[in-house]
């Protein structure tokens, strides 16, 4: 699969079937660790954009947990598109998708009360500048939360969290080498997500490891003056 090669390659159709039918349910349960951080302080009424939104599970369970949001999903695989609108078809009236991607963000500033993205930045080819993207269309005091794989994550946490694949036992030992390969030996550790702070402008922003996870979250809120 070619993203396993150049992570930054636009998903297929294999691709997108594989992510959402048997990896995406184990990353979404790590997005619920830090809820409270997503979503939890939000204002009645807040509009929230996913970057990377996948299949639409986040947005949608989301949507099933607040249902005075409205949220929009943005992906760049049409593929992916398509599966997220479909899922979403009960909370249509709250939630849609749009095609796009992370580097050019269609919408104007200030546009959105929270940004969240999970699993996604590591796909962008120049994440800094998403990141910037994502601080243009956030308002004043809104929250940003990014998840990605953290390199630096420890062989349990791994295991952990490729077990929750929905996968055969006997095919985890490979995708667990594959995770730690491809996928978080792709991503960034630690210092690398404090260097891409810098692209978000002021506002008071943390990074830090998911505990019991192999993610890390980059969160925070931008300056009310911004």
């Amino acid at each position: 699969m070619s993203v396993l090669l150049d992570p930054t390659a636009r998903y297929g159709a294999v691709e997108s079937f594989v992510y959402d039918r048997f990896i995406a349910p184990a990353v979404i349960d790590m997005a619920d660790r830090v809820e409270s951080k997503l979503i939890g302080r939000l204002p009645s009424g807040a509009r929230v954009l996913e970057v990377g939104c996948g299949g639409g599970q986040l947005a949608v369970r989301l949507a099933g947990r607040r249902t005075d949001l409205s949220i929009t999903g943005l992906d760049l695989s049409p593929e992916q598109v398509a599966r997220a609108t479909e899922r979403a078809r009960p909370v249509a009236d709250r939630v849609r998708f749009v095609e796009g991607s992370a580097l050019s963000l269609p919408f104007d500033d200030g546009s959105f009360d929270a940004v969240i993205s999970v699993a996604s930045i590591k796909h962008w080819p120049d994440p800094a500048r998403g990141l910037s993207e994502c601080a243009r269309v956030l308002r004043a005091g809104g929250a940003l939360a990014v998840i990605e794989a953290d390199r630096g994550c420890t062989m349990r946490d791994a295991q952990d969290f490729v077990g929750r694949w929905r996968i055969p036992a006997l095919l985890r030992p490979a995708a667990l080498v594959g995770f730690r390969t491809f996928v978080a030996g792709n991503a960034f550790d630690l210092d690398d997500v404090r260097a891409f702070v810098a692209a978000l402008g002021p506002g008071e922003w943390a990074v830090e490891r998911i505990g019991g996870t192999p993610g890390l979250l980059l969160s925070g809120i931008r300056d009310a003056k911004a």
